[in-house]
């Protein structure tokens, strides 16, 4: 029995270290209070070298509101780190333009220099408010990383993600929608058009039903049976 016990003890230690180190740029993201990072405003973080932050600020609360117009008031409140350059973006685990790392006690956003503005902030809030309403479980084992992508085009106005400026087959369509973990879909040089088939792929969701029917996913449902997409 001694034994046994010890060996449960180096599993679950074993389960927290590997969850540590493959989780570590949410782990920063997350701690980035305790960094060098000012407190610009409520859960929003900035890079001690960036400049102009109210113009960022401005650029967050605007794309709150296009969130809230289109899908309804947002009751997550993720955390923003907003960084200087492309390396302070790596230390959390971003590119250049954003990343939201969804983690149990909510999601963090890493805002790149790419990404400090209207749309890509509407984008990345979307992605918070949709884990927010399903659960950290829930948004990992029942929401498809497409429909997570193209809910969050819906309010990105980018001009090549605009819906006129699409021209995809409704097999590559399909074929996005077999995509199931985030390796497939943003690994290798098809990354582009499967945010492109993601966009063509909800066209036909109505915005204002989102809130409702992920609170169904949260509360048992499965995706499909929702969505019946």
């Amino acid at each position: 029995m001694h034994k046994l016990k010890i060996i449960i003890i180096i599993a679950l230690l074993t389960l927290v270290v590997t969850g540590l180190v493959s989780q570590k740029h949410a782990l920063a993201c997350e701690l980035v209070q305790f960094s060098d990072y000012k407190k610009v405003a409520p859960n929003i973080f900035a890079s001690p070298d960036v400049e102009k932050v109210s113009l960022i600020l401005r650029a967050i609360s605007e794309g709150k509101q296009r969130v809230e117009t289109t899908f309804g008031e947002m009751s997550a409140s993720p955390k923003v780190v907003i960084v200087k350059n492309q390396v302070e973006a790596a230390k959390f685990g971003a590119n250049s333009t954003a990343s939201a790392h969804y983690t149990p006690i909510g999601t963090c956003i890493v805002l790149g220099p790419k990404g400090q503005n209207v749309d890509v902030t509407a984008h990345e809030l979307t992605h918070a408010e949709v884990g927010h309403r399903v659960g950290w479980l829930t948004h990992l084992l029942e929401v498809p990383i497409w429909f997570n992508e193209g809910v969050a085009l819906l309010v990105d106005h980018r001009k090549p993600f605009l819906i006129e400026n699409i021209q995809l087959s409704e097999e590559e369509i399909r074929e996005v929608k077999k995509l199931d973990t985030g390796r497939a879909f943003f690994g290798g040089e098809n990354t582009h058009k499967n945010y492109l088939a993601s966009r063509l792929a909800v066209n036909k969701i109505e915005p204002l039903e989102l809130y409702e029917k992920l609170e169904l996913i949260r509360d048992g449902e499965s995706f499909e049976d929702v969505f019946n997409m």
